[in-house]
Parts: structure tokens; C-alpha cells; sequence
């Protein structure tokens, strides 16, 4: 089957965004760094705020929202009044991720403080039953994920570990350890030929199928594609009864995968920065990144022409924009603008008086579209060594941590802020948590904007953020 995803809605924030989920009904919510909590229901958006630091996880029960997030808590929303309808405080560290069963009935929950919570949303919320790590196991737990039938409670964590429980023991009967190299970041369950199936991703840039037999996992499929570590994943089963998985991942795309054949049936660059979580319900996909967006897609039968305009290789691109994706980056970046007939050819090539001379807009507006198109053509693809890893934008005070990476300084502050002691880079545990400024890198950065634009480094970044937040 040829599938696709379409763009219905995107919604940018002023914030890092870490989570994302959909309801039954529709609804999407987004986690923010600042701890709110935005709710895009169909007419209007709400913000949420009960939390004190970043949302670190979301999730739906029917059109209640459940948030978690570093300060310890979790928050159920009232769907109706979007009041707080129950504030649980059943860890000691940050929470890290959330699941609900598929009847509704239980929440279960993985903290820092390395203990997964089961509580019964329905009749008894306030009280927890807890299962714990193996106390050899130094990783912090990244997913949680719950069978059809309540009977089995799978967790993940930064380690590389597999952990499978019997929901009423608090032991886990089974672990499976380096199951992946580098860390598991996110896991998914469901059943699959009356056999309970379950997928882990990690940093080894790989996604794996596993069935679990008597609490022992039999390794299924394993699947590559993606080209930067997979963050998050999820099972979907189609109208004609085809069960695929959806992946998320650093290198910004998501992929759709046969569960039963394990082809790649679908990728897409769907950020401009790495996808941090993924969300689905019925033909609906919300997925939410580093970019500080989230975008709402439409799982499509078919192939749909889409327009993909991200900036890998400004020059190479460019060239090959069509009328309408030109038309696209015009209207994101000039509202007022009328339709012109430019390729990405004009763009990249036209005399810059008489391509200004070609698009109507106010005399004003004029200078900030030159100094745009100069930097589309200016550079053929930005280097990827400019760029932070953790918002994919370009540095300003670029700053050296112990993984023997360089980030935004006000980036990797507010990855530690938010109690995070592993490398975003390569997930790996930080030996300290100091900073160092990158003075060497700063200046190259520096010196290739002003003699690329002969303009100053703090102009360039300005125009270059405003120019490809318009793509």
C-alpha cells in the first residue's frame, strides 16, 4: 500500500515543545518547556499552566487531558471546564513518561526516581502501586507502554534495558539488556496475530519488533531507514485492517513501516529540527519538534504532492522550487503578496533589482525580502557544525559540554534545568554538568556570515531565523 501524510495545521510556540498528544475526539495537546500545557481544540487554543518546570509527557483519556512533567507531578484536566480535575503526586523525581491502558482504567506513569506508578484513574486515583528497576540498572527511564489485556507493563529505559512486569508484581520477571546500543528511547505495544508485539527505538538509529512470549521477548523484525537516533514510535492499524508502525526521529522525518513485511512505506521530512514525539488516532498523525512546533497531519491512501521546502542544501533546492513552493515561502513571508509566476530558478538566479521589481509589495518590506533571497543564495546548505543540536538553529554563544559537544548555551542550560543528566547528542551520561565557551567556533561563525553577506553576525542570524521560519 502507498500511504502519505498531508499537512492540515501547524502551531508554532514561543517555547520548546517535548511532548504531543491526540484525543478520540480530535483534540491535540502540546507539552511546553515553561510548563503549560497548549490544548488546540477546532475554534479556539487554550493554555493550561499547573506545571512549575517543563511538560515532559502527555496523554488523553477520552478528551481529559494528562500531563506530567520534572516537577513531579501529574495533572488530569477536565475536558469540559479545562479545570483540574486531580493533581497526583506519586514520585519523587521528574516524570518522564506517561501511558493509559486501552480501556481507559489505568495511568501508568515512569519517573527519574526510577519507579513506574499504576493507578486506576477511575476508582481510586490518589493511591499508586509501583513497580521498580533493578537497582544494577543505572539509566533513566525513557517509555512505558501497557498490553491490550492489562496483564503486561513493558519499560525502557536510557540504558539500553528491556524491562517486562506482570502488572501485580513489582519485580519485573524479565529484562533484557543492550537492547539497543547506546540507550532505548521510547517503546509502543500492541497485538499482532494474538501475540503480544512491541516496538523500542534507540540511539543506534534502529527500531525493533518484538513479540513477547511468557515474559520473554522473541526478537521479530528490526528496522532501518531513519539516519539519526529514533525517539519516539507508534502502532497504527489502518481502515483496511493493515497494521503499520510510525517512527520519529532526529533526522527530522517520521517513517511509516509494514508491520508485516517490514518495508519502508512512507517517509517524510516533516521539522526542521528533530521530532521529538509522535501522536495518533484514526487517519490523524500530530507530531511535535525542536522546531517549537506542532503540526497536525492527515494519514493519506495514495501518494499526495506535498511541498518540502526544509533547507538541507539552500542552492540545490532552491533550483528546483516549483511556482507554488515559491508562492508558499512569499506568503509566509510577505502575507499581502500576490501570486507571482517565479521558479526557484528566478530565485536563484534573476538580477536582484529586476526579481525585486517582480514582486509587488510595500517599498519597505522590499530591503528585509533582498536581504531573504541573498541568503537563500548565499549558502549551499548551512554547515551542520553552526548549528545546534538541540534546536537546530544557528549559535549565537555556542558553549563545549563534557560528551565533547558543542550547543547554544541558553539551550543546554535548559536541558539540565529541566533534570536531565545524559547527553542530548549521544545520550550518553554527562561526567559534570559545567560549560565552556566555544570561542574558536563563535569566531569562524562570525567571520563566515561577514564575508558571505557583509553584514554583521547578529543581523545574519535575525534574518536567517525569520527567513526559514517562513519555509
Amino acid at each position: 500500500m502507498m500511504l502519505s501524510l498531508s499537512l492540515l495545521r501547524s502551531e508554532k510556540s514561543e517555547k520548546q515543545v517535548y511532548s504531543c498528544a491526540i484525543s478520540t475526539n480530535g483534540l491535540v495537546a502540546a507539552g511546553n518547556s515553561d510548563g503549560t500545557t497548549t490544548l488546540v481544540r477546532p475554534d479556539r487554543v487554550q493554555i493550561l499552566s499547573n506545571h512549575k518546570y517543563p511538560v515532559s509527557a502527555l496523554c488523553f483519556k477520552d478528551d481529559d487531558v494528562i500531563s506530567a512533567s520534572a516537577d513531579h507531578s501529574i495533572v488530569i484536566y477536565d475536558s469540559a471546564s479545562d479545570k483540574v480535575k486531580e493533581k497526583l503526586m506519586i514520585h519523587k523525581g521528574p516524570v518522564r513518561c506517561l501511558c493509559v491502558s486501552k480501556d481507559g482504567s489505568l495511568l501508568i506513569s515512569g519517573s527519574s526516581d526510577q519507579t513506574i506508578g499504576i493507578t486506576n484513574i477511575i476508582t481510586n486515583p490518589d493511591v499508586a502501586r509501583y513497580l521498580k528497576l533493578t537497582e544494577s540498572d543505572s539509566g533513566m527511564l525513557s517509555g512505558v507502554c501497557i498490553s491490550y489485556d492489562n496483564s503486561l507493563i513493558v519499560a525502557v529505559a536510557t540504558s539500553g534495558t528491556i524491562f517486562l512486569y506482570d502488572a501485580n508484581s513489582p519485580k519485573p520477571l524479565h529484562c533484557h539488556y543492550d537492547a539497543h546500543y547506546n540507550g532505548v528511547n521510547g517503546c509502543d505495544m500492541t497485538t499482532h496475530e494474538e501475540r503480544n508485539l512491541l516496538c523500542t527505538v534507540g540511539a543506534d538509529y534502529l527500531a525493533k519488533l518484538w513479540y513477547v512470549d511468557n515474559y520473554v521477548l522473541v526478537p521479530h523484525k528490526t528496522l532501518s531507514g531513519h539516519t539519526g537516533q529514533v525517539l519516539c514510535c507508534k502502532f497504527h492499524m489502518l481502515g483496511d485492517g493493515e497494521l503499520v508502525l510510525f517512527t520519529g526521529s532526529y533526522d527530522k522525518t517520521v517513517i511509516i513501516w509494514s508491520v508485516e513485511t517490514g518495508d519502508k512505506l512512507h517517509q517524510s521530512i516533516c521539522h526542521s529540527s528533530f521530532i521529538y514525539y509522535i501522536s495518533l488516532f484514526e487517519d490523524k498523525l500530530v507530531t511535535c519538534s525542536s522546531d517549537k512546533t506542532v503540526k497536525l497531519w492527515s494519514v493519506c491512501s495514495g501518494k499526495v504532492r506535498t511541498i518540502n521546502v526544509i533547507p538541507t542544501s539552500s542552492q540545490e533546492v532552491l533550483i528546483d522550487w516549483s511556482c507554488e513552493q515559491v508562492n508558499h515561502w512569499l506568503s509566509r513571508l510577505l502575507p499581502e503578496h500576490a501570486e507571482t509566476e517565479l521558479t526557484g530558478l528566478d530565485l536563484a538566479k534573476m538580477d536582484l533589482d529586476r526579481l525585486m521589481d517582480s514582486i509587488a509589495c510595500e517599498e519597505e518590506k522590499k530591503t528585509r525580502l533582498k536581504q531573504s533571497v541573498s541568503l537563500l543564495r548565499a549558502f549551499d546548505g548551512i554547515p551542520n557544525e553552526f548549528l545546534c543540536p538541540i534546536s537546530m538553529e544557528i549559535m549565537t554563544d555556542p558553549v563545549v559540554m563534557t560528551d565533547g559537544h558543542t550547543y547554544e548555551r541558553a539551550n543546554i542550560t535548559e536541558w539540565l534545568s529541566a533534570g536531565n543528566c545524559r547527553s542530548p547528542f549521544t545520550n550518553t551520561t554527562l561526567s559534570t554538568r559545567s560549560i565552556v565557551s566555544n570561542h574558536n567556533l563563535r569566531n569562524i561563525i562570525e567571520t563566515v556570515f561577514f564575508f558571505r553577506l557583509s553584514l554583521p553576525f547578529f543581523t545574519c542570524v535575525q534574518i536567517f531565523r525569520f527567513c526559514f521560519d517562513c519555509l
